[in-house]
C-alpha cells in the first residue's frame, strides 16, 4: 500500500508540475491509472513477441528499456493488462465492397464483442467522403448495430478517412479523464482514388497520432502478384499503408478473401488484450517540435522483440507529447 501512495503521489506531480525527477531507478507501475497523458509525459503502447510471433505476457516494467535518439530514458510510467482501449473500426465501403461487405461486417463485429467493459469503440465509414456514424461509446449494441447498417457505394477516400478518425483521436485523448490506449483497425480492398491528402500528410499524422494503426489490405488474387508487376499507383499505396502501420507500432495484412477476415480481426483483438503501455519524460528540453526517433528493448529477454511507434514531435509548447 505504501508504494500504491507513493505512485500516485508521484502521478499527481506529473499533472500538476508537468516535471518528474527523470533519475530515479525504477519504473513506476501502474494501478488503475486516471490521470491525463499529455503534460509531458511520452506514451508508447508496445506489442512484445518472441521468435515465434507469440505474444509474451507477464512482463513488468523493469524487462523494459526506452531510448530516445539513442539515449537511454528512465522509465516513468507502466501499466499492461489494466489500461482501457479505444478502438476505431474503419471500413472502406465504397462499391467495389458490395460482394464482401457481409463477411467484413460479421468479422468487424467479432472484434467489437471482445471489448472489455472498460473499452470502447467507434465506427467509421470510408467511401466517396470519411464519416463517422458511430462514435466512441462502450455500448456494444449501438456499435454493431452501426456495422450491419452500412452500405455501399462510391469511391475510396482512404487517407481522408485516416485524416477524420485520428482526428477524432486527438479530441478524444484532449477530452478524456484518464490514460486510454487507441487502436485503429482500417479496412480497404483497392486504391485511394478520391483523398485530398497526400502520402505526405499520411505520414506525418501517422507519427504525430500515438495511435496504434491496423491496416487490412483485402487484395484478392491481386495479393500474388510479384511486385516487379505492380504498377506505380498500387506500388505507392502499398508503400504508404505499409508505412503508416510500421511508423504507429501496428500491422499490415494482405488476405486474398474476405473469408480471412475473421481470423485477422481475432489475431488484432489478442494483440491488442497483450499490449503494455509504457511513459518516459523527454530527456532533452521541448521546444523545437522536431521529431525524436524511440526505441524499446528488452535486455534480459534474449528473444523478444518489443514493436512500438517510431517515435514522436517534441511539442514547440516544452510538453513531450
Amino acid at each position: 500500500m505504501d508504494y500504491l501512495r507513493s505512485f500516485h503521489r508521484i502521478l499527481l506531480a506529473v499533472i500538476t508540475l508537468a516535471t518528474l525527477a527523470v533519475h530515479d531507478s525504477a519504473p513506476v507501475e501502474a494501478q488503475g491509472p486516471t490521470f491525463k497523458s499529455g503534460v509531458a509525459m511520452v506514451p508508447l503502447t508496445v506489442t512484445v513477441t518472441d521468435a515465434t510471433g507469440k505474444y509474451v505476457t507477464g512482463l513488468t516494467g523493469n524487462d523494459f528499456t526506452v531510448f530516445e535518439d539513442g539515449v537511454e530514458q528512465p522509465l516513468s510510467f507502466f501499466a499492461s493488462d489494466d489500461m482501457p482501449l479505444d478502438v476505431a473500426l474503419a471500413l472502406d465501403t465504397s462499391g467495389s465492397m458490395r460482394t464482401d461487405l457481409p463477411l467484413v461486417q460479421s468479422a468487424a463485429i467479432g472484434l467489437v464483442r471482445s471489448l472489455r467493459a472498460c473499452d470502447r469503440g467507434a465506427v467509421v465509414e470510408v467511401k466517396d467522403t470519411a464519416v463517422i456514424p458511430q462514435p466512441f461509446t462502450s455500448d456494444r449494441t449501438l456499435i454493431e448495430r452501426t456495422i450491419r447498417s452500412l452500405s455501399t457505394s462510391g469511391s475510396t477516400a482512404l487517407y481522408d478517412g485516416l485524416y477524420v478518425v485520428l482526428k477524432e483521436f486527438e479530441r478524444e485523448r484532449r477530452a478524456a479523464a484518464q490514460v486510454r490506449r487507441q487502436a485503429l483497425v482500417l479496412l480497404s480492398d483497392g486504391l485511394d482514388n478520391t483523398s485530398h491528402l497526400t502520402f505526405d500528410d499520411v505520414i506525418d499524422l501517422a507519427r504525430r497520432a500515438d495511435v496504434s494503426i491496423y491496416v487490412i489490405a483485402l487484395k484478392g488474387d491481386a495479393a500474388l502478384t510479384p511486385r516487379t508487376q505492380l504498377d506505380g499507383p498500387s506500388l505507392r499505396a502499398e508503400y504508404t499503408m505499409r508505412a503508416v502501420a510500421r511508423e504507429s507500432g501496428g500491422r499490415i495484412f494482405f488476405p486474398r478473401s474476405a473469408r480471412e477476415l475473421p481470423a485477422i480481426y481475432d489475431g488484432i483483438a489478442r494483440e491488442l488484450a497483450s499490449q503494455y503501455e509504457l511513459g518516459f519524460i523527454p530527456g532533452k528540453p521541448g521546444g523545437d517540435g522536431a521529431f525524436r526517433r524511440v526505441l524499446v528493448r528488452l535486455p534480459a529477454q534474449a528473444n523478444a522483440l518489443a514493436r512500438t511507434r517510431s517515435g514522436y514531435y517534441a511539442s514547440r509548447t516544452g510538453a513531450g507529447t
